[in-house]
């Protein structure tokens, strides 16, 4: 019981808490349509005809759903594997034409492109590709902006007890176990933020099947991160009370469990861009207070739980940091404030923040503004004050990023 509290209440927080919350933004005239999307026209160039489709692509939800959203890591991500994977490569791909190539990248941008047409491609007079597209973007209620992750998680199913003699500060005796739990895949997976890549062939077809169809053999939703968690196994002390001369006896002394930790290294790495996003080892330990040696399970089902909340915390920082909703100055000395989408409880661990904008497609590289400071905050979000910014005026809500650095 303890365990699927926990994960609930981490999954509540990531999904009305804060940080994973794409900011409103104010549509561009298109036409409506009536499948539940809004069809938007894009037009994209670059050196290659698949890149300058995936800026076409990222120019039509721009036009719907803002810049943030557009250049945000579940669009981007999405659209920077249909620009540079190869997954999807086969003879007589990305002409524009073949079968093949739409199905392979309506599967890498469902959810949040519901349709799409070329209207038109030919390379310019400098070689470059240029692409116009017609995409029917989906609705707010039905938009899917979930990052696709390759997970490798070694899991965490051990624990070793070492049990301590207080009156002599002796180790008298080690103990191993194992236990059960749900996996990180499990905290992931219901924050609706991220999507895990399955470990198969791809799409299954038969001899029978048309030629359309035949196509799709193999085809599969193509990871752009790829998250690797190490664990160590939980580290537990148990402590023997010392003789009580006062009150001596012949029986066992009272044991209880003092101390619990456990250590982990997270790495995440943009499988597209070949960037490490983070390489951290960090150790968890558990919380007050001691409790009686019989009820070891308890204690460590409860480190665990909080070990496992703070990875996927931290997996979420990197994949997909929380946006400036709002900038202002405040008071007589003009003080820069910005307002982002993280909750309090999870903002008040960092010491310190930066802010920054993410790139384009066409020019990827985070460009950092200056630091940020939180003052103040509720479930939703949180109030910084800018420090170290010249131009405030590059802070721009639903574009700008708020990245923590952890203390």
């Amino acid at each position: 019981m303890i365990r699927a509290i926990a994960v609930t209440v981490f999954a509540s927080l990531l999904a009305s808490g804060g940080y994973c919350q794409e900011p409103a933004a104010v549509p561009a005239p298109a036409s409506q349509d009536g499948a539940g999307g809004t069809w938007s026209e894009g037009f994209g160039r670059a050196t290659s005809y698949r890149s300058a489709l995936a800026n076409a692509l990222e120019e039509a939800v721009a036009k719907v759903k803002g810049i943030g959203v557009a250049r945000g890591a579940g669009v981007r991500s999405r659209l920077s594997v249909v620009s540079q994977s190869k997954e999807g490569d086969q003879d007589g791909w990305f002409d524009g034409e073949a079968d093949g190539e739409r199905e392979w990248v309506q599967q890498q941008i469902a959810g949040f492109v519901l349709a799409y047409e070329v209207l038109d491609k030919h390379k310019a007079e400098d070689r470059q590709w240029e692409v116009k597209v017609k995409a029917q973007i989906a609705s707010k209620e039905g938009l899917d902006a979930t990052i696709v992750v390759d997970l490798q998680d070694g899991d965490l199913r051990n624990w070793q007890m070492e049990r301590l003699d207080e009156g002599t500060g002796a180790v008298v005796g080690r103990e191993k176990g194992e236990f059960a739990g749900p996996k990180i895949a499990e905290y992931l997976r219901k924050s609706r933020l991220v999507k895990i890549a399955a470990k198969g062939a791809g799409v299954k077809v038969t001899d029978g099947s048309a030629v359309r169809e035949r196509e799709k053999a193999g085809n599969q939703v193509v990871a752009s991160h790829r998250v690797v968690i190490a664990w160590q196994p939980v580290a537990v002390l148990s402590t023997i009370e010392k003789p009580n001369k006062a009150r001596p006896t012949a029986g066992p002394r009272p044991e209880f469990l003092t101390g619990g930790s456990v250590q982990v290294q997270v790495r995440v790495e943009d499988l597209v861009e070949n960037v490490e996003l983070l390489d951290q080892t960090f150790t968890v330990t558990a919380d007050p207070p001691a409790m009686p040696t019989e009820r070891i399970g308890d204690y460590v089902n409860n480190l665990v739980d909080k070990a496992k909340a703070v990875v996927a915390e931290t997996v979420f920082f990197a994949l997909k940091p929380p946006l400036v909703t709002r900038v202002w100055q405040e008071g007589t000395d003009g003080e820069w404030r910005i307002e982002a989408t993280v909750a309090r409880r999870v903002a008040a661990q960092y010491r310190s923040f930066v802010v920054g904008n993410n790139g384009s497609l066409a020019s990827p590289d985070w460009t950092t503004l200056g630091r940020a400071a939180l003052l103040d905050g509720n479930d939703a979000t949180c109030t910084f004050r800018l420090e170290a910014v010249e131009d405030p005026a590059r802070v721009e809500p639903g574009v700008t990023e708020v990245r923590p650095i952890k203390e």
